[in-house]
């Protein structure tokens, strides 16, 4: 049997943060190995639910907490004489190390760093890790001063960034954005998120996205990309194209449908483009741009589809005969 002691300050650490992963395979480890420790770890759980009414150490008021402890430590019953002895003890143990993770957690937690850009305005990020995050114009991105768990979270709350990943094989990396999370290990990728929707585009690498908790994660590799509707949760499967062009200011367009091009064009340039078709049009397009002007981009189309384009306030609409 385990000296009981030497494994509180175990399952204290992970009663407070459950969410890790190393703590949580190391407490599975410890309850499976014999019946006593199941119990052990029950009885922990039971009076730390009962006494703390709270899953966080450091929101916890320790003098009313532990009041609070010893007071439910009194309800239990029918229990060995042994164990209850010891569980007599456990109190002030386990709020001597709420204090001492207090403390540490106040010394070590990295600052949060939070970048936003205007209208016409984007910023380059330069991460501890040696990653990149280039931020499109209107978007709001929040990362750690310092990666100081197993995993690297950065959270995307607003707009459109994209992302240049170091490979790091032991702290995956990871974007949060609402219920929804990206992770990788060392790649490229474009993600666009708003409150009714994400769009994830991989340019290399793979990326793993789930898009809310306990639902099935999908993987995606390079020229992959998919679009997901939060209020639905569903996504659609689609092919990568040009989703870095506001970046690089280079299109490249392989048998597109004209539709689709203009949607590309109208998120490269900023500028809403609309596809109003009035004869059917099967030819793709095959073109490849950099660096040009949006009308110099028109005039090609309009040759090529013998198209009328027209303004409708900010919008511009493309409609065939």
């Amino acid at each position: 049997m385990h000296n009981y002691p030497e494994y509180l300050n175990l399952i204290v650490r992970y009663l407070n943060n459950p969410q890790d992963e190393s703590l949580h395979a190391e407490i599975t480890s410890y309850r499976a190995e014999s019946p006593e420790n199941e119990l052990h770890f029950k009885e922990v759980e039971r009076i730390w639910q009962l006494s703390s009414k709270s899953s966080r150490l450091d929101l916890l008021k320790v003098k009313d907490a532990e009041k609070n402890f010893k007071f439910s430590l009194k309800a239990v019953s029918s229990r060995s004489s042994s164990l209850t002895k010891w569980l007599s003890g456990v109190a002030a143990g386990i709020f001597i190390a709420g204090a001492g993770l207090i403390f540490f957690n106040t010394k070590t937690r990295a600052e949060l760093v939070t970048v936003k850009t205007g209208v016409g305005q984007t910023d380059t990020i330069s991460l501890v890790d040696g990653s990149k995050i280039i931020l499109a114009e209107n978007s709001v991105i929040k990362y750690p001063s310092k990666f100081l768990e197993k995993t690297r979270d950065v959270s995307l709350d607003k707009g459109r960034a994209f992302f240049l990943i170091s490979k790091d094989p032991k702290h995956a990396f990871r974007v949060n954005m609402g219920e929804s999370r990206v992770s990788v290990l060392g790649t490229s990728f474009n993600l666009i998120f708003s409150k009714s929707k994400i769009d994830l585009d991989v340019k290399t690498g793979r990326v793993l996205f789930l898009p809310y908790k306990d639902a099935v994660s999908s993987i995606l590799s390079a020229g992959q990309g998919l679009s997901y509707n939060i209020s639905q949760k569903q996504f659609v499967a689609r092919l990568s194209q040009n989703s870095d062009s506001w970046i690089t200011k280079e299109l490249i367009f392989v048998d597109t449908p004209l539709e689709e091009v203009c949607k590309q064009l109208s998120a490269c340039y900023g500028v809403e483009i609309t596809f109003d078709p009035g004869k059917r049009i099967n030819k793709k397009f095959n073109a490849t741009f950099k660096n040009e002007d949006l009308k110099d981009i028109l005039k090609v189309l309009q040759e090529t589809y013998d198209i009328k384009i027209r303004k409708e306030g900010t919008q511009l609409v493309l409609k065939t005969p």
